[in-house]
């Protein structure tokens, strides 16, 4: 049943060809995995990574990839 489950999900991953769309994905399971996955965390990385997420969840600090793309641009433009 898993491996059911497994080979329909990189069906439907290699069909989407928008890069927006893969980026949210990859973001989703990468919270998934980090969520249930916290073994040899100390308390204080445990509560650090809950604030990220949290953060992450409300969209703080956070911009938008043609924002980030003109700021690498402009600081290599610089150099």
């Amino acid at each position: 049943m898993n491996q059911d489950i497994k080979k329909e999900l990189h069906l439907i991953i290699d069909a989407i060809e928008d890069e927006q769309t893969l980026n949210i994905l990859k973001e989703d399971l990468s919270s998934y995995i980090l969520a249930n996955n916290t073994d040899g965390l100390n308390p204080e990385q445990l509560k650090e990574l809950d604030k990220a997420i949290e953060e992450a969840d409300e969209e703080k600090n956070l911009q938008d990839w043609e924002s980030f793309k003109g700021k690498l641009e402009n600081k290599w433009r610089e150099e």
